[in-house]
């Protein structure tokens, strides 16, 4: 007996204000890494690092969470990028946690509901 596996990690992905990386996990018994973390807690891949913050940057530029998204092409390519993202990500951490895609909302533009 090797006791108790360590518990599979869940890795959250959304963007908020005054973060770099839209990166976050709950630190459980068998991992201890706080809320906020970085693609180097991961060790993630460099193109995965850039599309990573690439995207975080978009949200940051082009949404306002009052007045929502400033146009509906940056808002499809925020959307469509994300899932991308999320997708990759799963991928490169498969053999110890899951992703959690949490994304803002995405239905509204400034003007517009």
């Amino acid at each position: 007996m090797g006791g108790t596996p360590p518990a599979r990690r869940t890795i959250r992905l959304f963007p908020d204000y005054g973060r770099d990386w839209p990166l976050w996990e709950n630190t459980t018994s068998t991992w201890d890494v706080g809320y906020t973390t970085t693609p180097e807690t991961y060790g993630l891949s460099e193109p995965l690092k850039v599309e990573i913050a690439s995207w975080n940057k978009l949200w940051e530029d082009h949404f306002d969470p009052f007045e929502g998204w400033d146009d509906d092409a940056n808002r499809a390519k925020w959307t469509a990028d994300g899932e991308a993202i999320a997708a990759r990500l799963r991928h490169e951490v498969r053999a110890f946690a899951d992703v959690q895609y949490e994304p803002w909302p995405v239905t509204s533009t400034r003007g517009q509901d």
